[in-house]
Parts: structure tokens; sequence; C-alpha cells
């Protein structure tokens, strides 16, 4: 019987369209008629045709097998990527995955960071950092034009950048070290040990501003790895640090999942530096791998013998009254002690409300604690002024010092911790003032 090839509606022997849809019907052959032409087609010709459908299909099953078979041959005589190949690829690793990026240092093991230092860096930084709470908790705050310059260094004797920035009153900081294309090379966390009297416990402060924290600049600064890889590298990092540190058994450095820590302890202060390497980097190379630039070319700075005139670009490197007095009011200006009294309290107590804020800054601190002061004041290349105020301490004695770095066009303050003889204590400088103007 005839149908309609397309809605399948029964046609006569002499319809040439269907009634139902009006298609063309005219070519369509009778379906029994069809089979029983192909039913009665001599043996010999089904026989050709069958041979003939088995060879195509030989030569299709063939052809397959020897695409499959160089596919093969490449996943298995191709290298795959270990911790000392470079490659490109980007993809969200575990924590046994190795660490290979770009631009390997060759022969040394250590590789970049592969990321730029940015403002898009900084900003993955904070919004990993910020995931459950913690910057509204902490009050901290991170911006790519806090990172001011401080120095260049060799780091296996390639130039590096140093980049600093100093938060929550001077209780941590981060230095960032670019190459000349902006790439990160290294990082560093530094930070009070007395963070890390326990580091199980679920205080935000004090995991945020350690495993957090790492983690999450780990994280900004290597596109290549996951969130939860970075945290736990972290915590694994600060696990080994703490417990050695408890144990007065504290190493130079430390690998883990891709990552040398080398770390630097001095009072009660510690800089953790990151460096993305391979397991041998530190039996290479050794602990010891940033070397100070010296022979800084300051000739824009310095007067000639022929130079009538000084650039007006060039910064002079006296400072100036004006300047320095510029600067303290703003050391002034910085909140400094950690103000648990509410005015209530300080009311109840017969104290200047006033008077107790205004003197919780720096400048009155360093007064408050050092004596016949003397101040040495140098200018950066970047333009801040590094403040020393050098004097005899209420408990330490003669000779003590400590440095604050102001920006007067940027009005920042912070504390130059890697230039420090005695530290400035929160709580106790608060405790004093009170004491000072409480009425018993």
């Amino acid at each position: 019987m005839r149908r309609c090839p397309k809605c399948g509606f029964p046609l006569n022997e002499k319809d040439k369209y269907c009634e139902n849809c009006g298609e063309d019907c005219s070519a369509v052959e009778d379906s029994e008629t069809a089979e029983t032409v192909s039913l009665n087609e001599p043996k010999n010709e089904q026989k050709e045709k069958l041979k003939k459908q088995w060879k195509i299909a030989g030569i299709v099953f063939g052809a397959f097998v020897l695409v499959f078979a160089g596919i093969l041959a490449l996943v298995l005589l191709v290298p795959h990527s270990s911790s000392s190949s470079n490659t490109n690829t980007k993809t969200k690793s575990s924590l046994t995955e190795p660490t290979t990026v770009d631009n390997s240092i060759d022969g040394k093991g250590y590789y970049y960071f592969d990321n730029k230092f940015n403002e898009e860096t900084v900003d993955k930084f904070m919004s990993a950092f910020d995931d459950e709470g913690s910057m509204g908790d902490l009050g901290l705050g991170v911006k790519f034009d806090d990172f001011k310059y401080q120095q260049d260094y060799l780091l296996l004797g390639k130039k590096v950048s140093e980049y600093k920035q100093v938060d929550f009153n001077g209780k941590t900081g981060a230095y960032i070290f670019t190459d000349e294309e902006e790439n990160v090379v290294g990082y560093s966390f530094i930070f009070y040990t007395s963070l890390l009297v326990d580091i199980t416990t679920d205080n935000v402060y004090k995991v945020k501003q350690t495993t957090g924290r790492v983690g999450a600049w780990l994280y900004a600064l290597s596109d290549y790895k996951s969130y939860d890889s970075c945290e736990s590298t972290a915590a694994h990092f600060f696990r080994e640090f703490a417990v050695d540190m408890r144990d007065d058994t504290l190493k130079d450095s430390y690998y883990y999942n891709g990552y040398t820590m080398l770390c630097v302890t001095q009072s009660d202060q510690a800089a953790l530096t990151f460096l993305v390497t391979d397991s041998d980097f530190t039996d290479k190379n050794g602990n010891a791998v940033f070397t100070a630039v010296t022979g800084t070319d300051n000739s824009s700075n310095t007067d000639t013998s022929g130079a009538s005139e000084e650039s007006s670009d060039a910064k002079p490197d006296k400072v100036s009254d004006s300047e320095i007095e510029k600067a303290e009011e703003l050391l002034k200006e910085e909140p400094y002690g950690m103000d648990d009294q509410s005015d209530t309290y300080l009311e109840e107590n017969g104290i200047d409300v006033d008077e107790y804020h205004n003197r919780l800054n720096v400048y009155d601190a360093i007064h408050y604690y050092l004596s016949d002061v003397t101040l040495d004041a140098q200018r950066n290349e970047d333009g801040s002024i590094t403040m020393k105020y050098t004097g005899t301490h209420t408990v330490f004695g003669e000779g003590e010092y400590i440095t604050y770095i102001v920006d007067i066009e940027n009005k920042t303050v912070y504390y130059d911790s890697a230039s420090y003889d005695w530290l400035l204590d929160q709580d106790f400088y608060a405790t004093d003032v009170y004491n000072d103007l409480v009425s018993y």
C-alpha cells in the first residue's frame, strides 16, 4: 500500500497528491512491491551487495582504529607537565597537582606567580578574603594604591621591586615583589607571632589574619590554583610554623604544595615570604635568595659640577622644616591605641574624653615612651619621608628608636617594620593614658 511520506496517510493507486496534507506523492511506490522486488533479487546479486557492504564497513573500522591509535600514541609519548616545566595552562588544581607556571628561572627551580600585580589582583584578594565577612569584622581594607614602593632587590640575580602595605594599625603587613613587567615573583606576610597562640581557634582575627589572609593572597596571585587549595596550603604552613616556634625548632624554610616559605623572626614579629618553587629549591639555592641592590643611580637627585640649576622634577635629598611639620601633623592624626573604653565609662571615672581620644595617636605615643628625642628625617625614592625618632625609652634606656614612613602627598602613615628597635604596644599605651587621666 502506498502512503504519504510526509504524514503517512493511505494513498490510492493513482493519487498523485495526499488528500490529507497535499504532499506531492507521484514518486511514491507501493512498499510491498518494493519489498517484493528486493526479496526476489537473484541470490548472487544479494551476495555481491553484502560483500561490498562488509568491505566498506571494514575500511571505515580500519580508519577509526588508525586514528584512535594515533591519538593514544600522542598521549603516551608526549611528556606530562612536571614541576620543572613551563606551561600556559590554567586549571583549578588540587593539592597534589605539581606547580607549573610560566617564566621559570632555568636550573634554579623557581617560578613566577601566574599573575600581574595590579588592581584586579588586589580586588581578587579582597573578594576571597571577605567571603566570611572578615573585612567588616576587622575593619581591614586594602587598595592597590596602599602599596608603596620600598626598594629594589636581586632575586636569584634578577632585579625585582618591593612594594609594601601595612594595615590594622601596623599589626600586619604585606610585601609584593615584582619584576620589571609587573609579574609577581614573591609575596611576604608580616605579623605578630602572638596571632598564632591557637591556630585552631574560631576567632576571626587570629584565623583570618594568618591562614585566611595568606590563602587569599596566594589565590589572588596564582590564577591556576583554586582558593581551597591555597587556603589549605596556608593552613599547613602555619601549623608547621606554630609547632616549630613553640618547640624552638623553627627552620629557615618550609616546602609544601609548590611553595617554599622563607622564615625570618625578630622579637615578637615574623616575616614569611612565599615563592613558587620546586621541592629542592633551598637545597639548590639556600635561603638568602634576596640581595639588596646597591649602587642605585640617584643622579637626578645629586648636584654635578656642570649643573647650574637643579631640575624642577628632582626632589631634594634634604627634608625641609615645613615638610617635617606636615609629616608630624599626620602622625598626630594617625590613630593609635586599643580604645576599648566607652565615653560613658571614661566620664564616670573623671576622665576628659576629648583629651583621652586626642592622645591616642602615633606622635603622642612615641613621645610618651621616648624622652630627649632626636629626629632623623630622610626622603625616600617614592617621595615619602622616613621619620626615625631616637631617644631614651622609659624601660629600655638610651639609644632606642622607632621609625614611621609618612607620605605627605597621599596623607598616609605606616609603621616601618623593617627598621625598628622597640615596638609601641597599643594595649599598654591606651592603659597608660587612661591611668594618667583617671581621677581616683
